[in-house]
């Protein structure tokens, strides 16, 4: 193309007649992309002479498909913005047969160093779609293919020179915005990222292949995963490029993080049944004693009484006998009355242990299930003396039908993150609402934590998501998370059929909003 320029340059009969005995073809144009001069080989897939052809638009040769691209590379050439390289371009002859080309450009100058026109090369493109009945169909199998292909020139930047539909559908770019890229422009680019990135290409670099996950970014900026394999693309001995073949990962993924987050599940019931187990075993272990220590009191406070009205009789009323004597009897009011305390916690212990670890669904009050839950929380030291509470539960709710354990699990894990979230704000109240209204049972909690920022909002529900510390990261009592938590309530409620909703905002708190539907779960009732 150089010497072609120089030889037009002296404007001598050589250079018309090397252009026209060219096997490509070469088009001048002007700033307006009409065409200035041209030779016989335009002239013959034109079907029309030279002079028929001059003042005319080069974009009447120019595929539909690659008008636009074709417009703005020639605009950004005679900006001076455009760099050097190949460019795939399709043309259309006289009969609308499409001729596969590569294009390059070199600029006209005038005295002033001015860019007033371009040269323009079209060669031909090895993969002729309208001679190779073969490449059509080879096409039309690449692009209908459902995995990733990608296909990369021969840089050690892996430019891509193709890729089929799939792949653009996945990403949301358009071929055009793709082709001559290199590959790393698509991949998320952060420090998780880094070393993959790294191992792609050394690899390349070293023996030609690769095999990996990688983590491309799609135009809508979402991040997908994809397991990629690149390997040498090679003709008659030389190697032409390569091809990259990916599998989109999001589904696997999800399904394994489903799959770790149910075998978790299955992990903590099994405890949770352990524990209830014991937990059993150790309340019925403790009500003899305590039973024996209360008849004991109750025996003791009534001999003393008998012992208080003998002195009285026999020596008569004295004053400090008696208020001494009444005193000791005040100990075992306060022993009774301390051990009917425990009798009615380890009773509750036992019933709750009992109804987490039902496996049959049984008719619900949902206002039984939250007072009993609350009433464990109290335990919590925290909960209990730092943490201003507003409960307001509507006795008389619609009875349901389910387990018990669903809605207990579901409704701590909310109040416990909203615990969670205000342990280091200076106001810490909750409110802990239900009610019945329009064919549902409400619940509403909300705190005055920190609140949920908005752009985590849409990821609180995944499963391992947390903002949480580790147990092993946490500092002192800083409360820490497995991000199980929220996703929990989302499985144990969705065979209810309940809408989970939540309203926060940084520094606003969090209300989460469960609507359960009564109808809907009334059936086994009603049978």
């Amino acid at each position: 193309m150089t010497e072609f320029k120089e030889l037009y340059v002296r404007k001598g009969s050589v250079a018309q007649d090397y252009i026209d005995i060219a096997q490509d073809i070469y088009v001048e144009i002007n700033n307006y992309f009409k065409i200035i001069d041209c030779n016989l080989k335009f002239c013959r897939m034109m079907n029309k002479p030279r002079t028929e052809l001059f003042g005319t638009s080069i974009l009447d040769a120019i595929h539909e498909k690659d008008k636009i691209k074709f417009q703005n590379i020639i605009r950004n050439a005679l900006l001076k913005k455009f760099k050097d390289g190949i460019i795939r371009s399709d043309l259309v002859d006289y009969k609308s047969r499409i001729i596969a080309t590569t294009m390059k450009l070199n600029p006209i100058l005038d005295d002033n160093n001015n860019i007033v026109g371009m040269f323009v090369k079209f060669s031909s493109f090895r993969l002729r779609v309208e001679d190779s009945a073969v490449n059509t169909i080879f096409m039309s199998i690449y692009n209908s293919l459902t995995d990733l292909y990608t296909i990369y020139g021969t840089d050690t930047k892996i430019r891509i020179n193709h890729v089929n539909t799939s792949l653009l559908n996945i990403l949301g770019y358009t071929r055009d915005e793709m082709m001559g890229r290199h590959v790393a422009d698509f991949l998320v680019k952060n420090k998780d990222q880094e070393e993959n990135i790294k191992k792609l290409f050394k690899s390349l670099e070293s023996t030609g292949n690769f095999t990996g996950e990688v983590l491309y970014q799609a135009k809508n900026g979402e991040e997908i995963p994809i397991h990629l394999s690149i390997s040498s693309l090679v003709h008659n001995g030389k190697v032409i490029g390569s091809l990259g073949i990916g599998r989109d990962m999001r589904e696997q993924k999800r399904l394994e993080s489903e799959n770790k987050s149910f075998e978790l599940k299955l992990q903590n019931q099994s405890k949770l049944a352990e524990f209830g187990m014991m937990l059993q075993g150790v309340a019925h272990n403790m009500s003899t004693p305590l039973t024996g220590i209360k008849s004991s009191a109750q025996l003791q406070h009534s001999r003393l009484i008998k012992f208080k009205d003998k002195l009285a009789e026999k020596y008569g009323e004295d004053r400090e006998i008696s208020d001494n004597i009444t005193d000791i009897m005040k100990f075992f009011e306060l022993i009774d009355q301390s051990v009917s305390k425990l009798s009615k916690i380890i009773k509750n212990m036992m019933s709750k242990s009992r109804d987490q670890q039902s496996l049959s669904k049984e008719a619900l009050n949902l206002a039984y299930v939250m007072n009993q839950e609350i009433e464990f929380l109290y335990a919590n030291q925290f909960f209990k003396n730092r943490v201003e509470k507003n409960i307001s539960i509507q006795p008389d709710l619609p009875v349901i039908y389910g387990l018990y354990s669903d809605f207990s699990q579901s409704f701590v894990n909310i109040i416990k993150n909203g615990v969670d979230a205000m342990w280091d704000s200076p106001v810490k109240k909750m409110d802990i609402v239900m009610y019945y209204e329009s064919g549902a049972i409400f619940v509403k909690i909300k705190d005055t934590g920190k609140g949920i920022p908005h752009d985590i909002a849409d990821k609180i529900f995944d499963p391992f998501f947390t903002t949480k510390p580790k147990f092993k990261d946490a500092k002192g009592e800083e409360p820490n998370g497995t991000g199980l938590g929220l996703d929990s309530v989302r499985s144990l409620l969705k065979p209810y059929r309940a809408k989970i909703t939540f309203e926060s905002g940084p520094g606003k708190g969090t209300e989460f909003i469960i609507a359960i539907p009564v109808k809907e779960n009334q059936t086994d009732l009603n049978n």
